[in-house]
């Protein structure tokens, strides 16, 4: 009899430091503490909705209780410092687009976190695209007529960005630097007042998501030119890409634009696993991928190991061209 309790007190010593460490999974015996997935933008927002929709299959399939902290501000900033700040423990990571980790280092002068070291890659949720729109009064019908165009009228052309500081900005200097063009750029708040504007006129092009403009491109209100990205939108099949159209547009053509989650950057690495296993389970759902694809998000996962490689990427591609501009933003 005492040999036995001593067995079985043994088991469950062995099991609960197994979970500890991660040499099982922890979904049942934590499934009373909640997961914390922080977004750094308003409820609402692209990002807050595709995090809802996955944090609501992670909970169906592990029980785990899921709160969603909208923490808005400094284009993802004040997110990915609390989190780079958070308790390493697997229950607190962030949902973010690439600006956190290949723009913010780049355009904050100040910055109370790194987050090349303070935060750990777990895998991306999707891919997004950027499109050229025009407004009906340009003459230009392709991408080449386009450059021209802007070269007859040298100082003459404007675009509109989401805000300073973003891809859809600094999209723009990369394709003045392609191809020697020189539109001038107008920062906006947000893809609502850069569509009002550029059908109004006040701007002939800007750098938008296609989400964003696909429906006015479609209702004839404005011209969609060429997007990012390795293959064309789904939902654009007219649209070619950049890179298809061999202009020579550099950085602009191998642009790629993605959503992920980070966890704080010493969390341990079977803990990382265990939340990609989670997030990729989730984004294998097939009503979930139907959901986010409508969104005209190209859904893709990574291993931590595969994100960590692109993060790097991206980090050097964005971070040169932010630099060469000598932008930069106050906190």
């Amino acid at each position: 009899m005492e040999r036995s309790r001593i067995h079985r007190a043994g088991i469950v010593l062995f099991s609960t430091l197994a979970i500890s460490i991660g040499l099982v999974p922890a979904t049942t015996a934590r499934a009373e503490e909640p997961l914390k997935i922080i977004v750094g933008f308003p409820a609402g927002s692209g990002v807050d909705v595709l995090t809802r929709l996955i944090a609501e299959q992670i909970r169906i399939d592990t029980g785990t209780a899921i709160i969603v902290d909208n923490r808005a501000g400094g284009g993802g900033r004040i997110a990915g410092e609390f989190v780079a700040k958070a308790e390493p423990d697997g229950r607190t990571i962030l949902a973010a687009p690439i600006v956190t980790t290949a723009f913010t280092p780049f355009v904050y002068k100040k910055l109370n976190f790194d987050p090349m070291k303070d935060l750990a890659p777990i895998t991306r949720l999707g891919n997004f695209q950027f499109a050229l729109a025009t407004n009906n009064a340009v003459p230009a019908k392709s991408v080449a007529e386009f450059i021209s165009w802007v070269r007859a009228n040298p100082g003459k052309i404007n675009y509109g960005s989401l805000s300073a500081g973003t891809p859809s900005h600094f999209l723009g200097v990369m394709f003045n630097r392609a191809t020697g063009t020189d539109m001038q750029h107008i920062p906006y708040k947000g893809s609502g007042p850069v569509n009002i504007d550029l059908q109004g006129g006040q701007i002939q092009a800007t750098f938008n998501t296609t989400v964003a403009t696909m429906e006015l491109f479609k209702g004839g209100k404005i011209n969609l030119l060429a997007v990012t990205g390795a293959t064309r939108s789904p939902s654009l099949p007219d649209v070619p890409t950049f890179k298809e159209l061999k202009l020579n547009l550099g950085p602009v053509e191998d642009a790629e634009l993605w959503y992920g989650f980070l966890a704080p950057g010493k969390t341990p690495t079977p803990m990382i696993a265990q939340l990609n296993s989670w997030i990729v389970a989730a984004l294998k759902n097939p009503q979930v991928r139907e959901k986010i694809t409508n969104l005209d998000i190209q859904v893709v996962t990574d291993t931590p190991e595969e994100f960590a490689k692109i993060i790097a990427n991206d980090y050097k591609l964005w971070g040169d061209v932010i630099k060469s501009t000598g932008f930069t933003l106050d906190q």
